[in-house]
């Protein structure tokens, strides 16, 4: 694989046995794993896209907080491995496509996948591992984010691109887009996804609506949507309120809240079977005091920890 080795100093321990860290308890090989995080140190996407950068230090962020949480007491964990963090030599579309294929790889050895960005094109690297991994199954795709990142290849490969490409690629999946604001997306973007079959829940119809994301969710897609099947869930940390992800190039004021987006995500987790949960655009340099990469490591959390 194209990956380089996570910096063991990000494996925390207090050299307790009374009281691991999951620093303590991280592989660094696959084998007899359950899950396989992988790291996109990258974010040429962003800047390309005429985003903030920043994201390339994501991974190595979110890592230094995770690695410090303490397994759950009454939750049974994944067993994980750290597989470190892509190299980032060559183009953004040679770096996108071994960073597909190396996910592929892991998911066809029935491992899941936890990404950590980087950009949010590389979105589409673990989307399309994905959904060729498990095409025949009638895969699910949802994006959690503040924009439909739709936008046609007139301007190359960008932040922006990664699920036109998706739409474009030929290969049969349900769309579900969530949290897209009103102030981020054209009405061509928005019909584009439509025309596609894709569904989109507005942060604005769920503000409107007074009820939780998770019920609003589940009201207008229906339980057919939670029937168990493979699932690969993108979170793109804008779709949260920027008091929330302030390290992040593109969130605005009103946004998600974590409660809610933790009860959504746990129902997914729970209902679905999620292969891949991809975390993008963690910018620490744009951060206070690593609040959203640590917001972004409890989700991570989160998912090690679900049944």
């Amino acid at each position: 694989m194209d990956f380089v080795a996570t910096d063991r100093k990000l494996f925390f321990s207090k050299n307790d046995p009374k009281d691991p860290r999951l620093g303590d308890l991280v592989k660094t090989e696959a084998e007899g794993c359950d899950v396989a995080v992988i790291g996109y140190p990258d974010d040429e996407g962003i800047r390309v896209n005429g985003g903030r950068e920043g994201a390339r230090l994501g991974p190595h962020e979110i890592r230094h907080w995770l690695y410090r949480t303490t397994p759950h007491a009454r939750r049974p964990m994944k067993a994980f491995a750290d597989l470190g963090n892509l190299d980032v030599r060559g183009t953004l579309e040679e770096r996108l496509e071994r960073a597909r294929e190396s996910a592929q790889g892991l998911m066809k050895r029935g491992l899941q996948i936890l990404s950590l960005g980087g950009g949010n094109d590389y979105a589409y690297a673990d989307g399309m591992a994905f959904l060729q991994a498990y095409a025949g199954k009638k895969p699910l795709v949802i994006n959690i984010d503040a924009h439909l990142d739709v936008r046609d290849l007139s301007k190359g490969i960008t932040s922006g691109t990664p699920f036109y490409r998706l739409l474009e690629s030929k290969v049969e999946f349900q769309f579900v887009e969530i949290g897209i604001q009103g102030q981020c997306n054209s009405a061509h973007h928005w019909d584009y996804v439509e025309s596609k079959g894709g569904k989109i829940i507005a942060l604005e119809e769920v503000l409107d609506s007074g009820r939780s994301l998770a019920d609003y969710t589940v009201d207008i897609l229906g339980e057919s949507i939670l029937r168990k099947r493979p699932t690969y869930v993108a979170l793109d940390i804008d779709s949260l309120a920027w008091p929330y992800a302030i390290g992040s190039s593109a969130s605005w004021p009103l946004g998600l809240e974590p409660t809610q987006l933790w009860s959504l995500l746990q129902l997914f987790f729970k209902r679905l079977d999620v292969r891949a949960f991809g975390i993008y655009e963690v910018s620490p340099p744009l951060d206070v005091s690593g609040g959203t990469a640590k917001l972004a490591a409890q989700f991570s959390h989160g998912f090690l920890h679900h049944v």
